[in-house]
């Protein structure tokens, strides 16, 4: 049976900001930590990345704090850029997506609703989502659509045995979460579907809403799959960098 190990790889942060952004509409005064992060699985399959962070041109534009090229950071995992074999893109926000090119030789996986919206939606180009999206982030993955290596999954899909791409749209048009088998059960990489473990404990998500019904439903569901509350891991939770053992700098061993 293939079983996976999953690392989370901090790529920056942590930041300060209100509860609010993380626990939609509360606790306003209240401040908390956040980071940013992907992920790596590491199994039968060679190296699988579910996102990607940024590259190191646009984590300066946005200034990042305590930055970390992802490039860097696999090297940890002994990991180089050419034995990434997949990588999932969950959604297209920039903080996600940033770090495609980092990739050239990877088959890159992305839900199809996703790229449809970011692509050609004539909404793209309004304020609400300009903060959340850059289209220079499609670059990387229009030329690996010109490659042939760019993957659109309508609905759920198999990626490779043990590894399920789940469809969990809310936070953004075509989220995608993966869910992988390890030696604890099945573990849900849910990305932003939750930003942090209190939003699927407490049924609340975060201020990031492109569809709140479907959302929730999204949220129920991943609760679902995994084997248990501890192995449904969110997208920016800071305590994915305290609570678990580190393998290497900035690296800490989820399952």
């Amino acid at each position: 049976m293939d079983v996976y190990k999953i690392y989370a790889l901090r790529y920056a942060g942590p930041e300060q900001s209100s509860q609010a952004l993380l626990m939609w509409n509360r606790d306003w005064d209240h401040k908390v930590q956040r980071a940013y992060y992907f992920w790596c699985l590491l199994g039968p399959q060679g190296p699988v990345l579910v996102d990607c962070g940024v590259s190191p041109e646009r984590a300066a534009q946005r200034n990042l704090k305590n930055y970390v090229n992802p490039v860097e950071l696999l090297k940890g995992l002994g990991i180089k850029p050419h034995e990434v074999r997949h990588l999932v893109l969950s959604h297209l926000h920039w903080d996600h997506c940033g770090g495609a090119g980092l990739f050239p030789q990877a088959q890159v996986h992305l839900g199809r609703a996703e790229w449809d919206f970011w692509s050609t939606s004539p909404l793209v180009g309004r304020s609400i989502f300009t903060i959340l999206h850059q289209p220079g982030d499609l670059a990387a993955l229009t030329a690996a659509q010109e490659q042939g290596r760019l993957h659109l999954h309508t609905g759920d899909a198999p990626l490779a045995p043990g590894l399920e791409l789940i469809a969990a749209p809310g936070h953004s048009p075509g989220l995608m979460a993966l869910e992988a088998r390890t030696s604890q059960g099945e573990a849900v990489l849910a990305s932003d579907c939750g930003h942090t473990f209190a939003n699927f404990a407490e049924d609340w998500p975060s201020i990031f809403i492109f569809d709140l019904p479907a959302w929730l439903v999204s949220m129920e569901r991943l609760r679902s799959l995994a084997a248990g509350p501890e192995l449904l891991f969110p997208g920016h939770d800071i305590r994915m960098s305290e609570d678990y053992p580190e393998v290497a700098p900035g690296v800490t061993r989820l399952v």
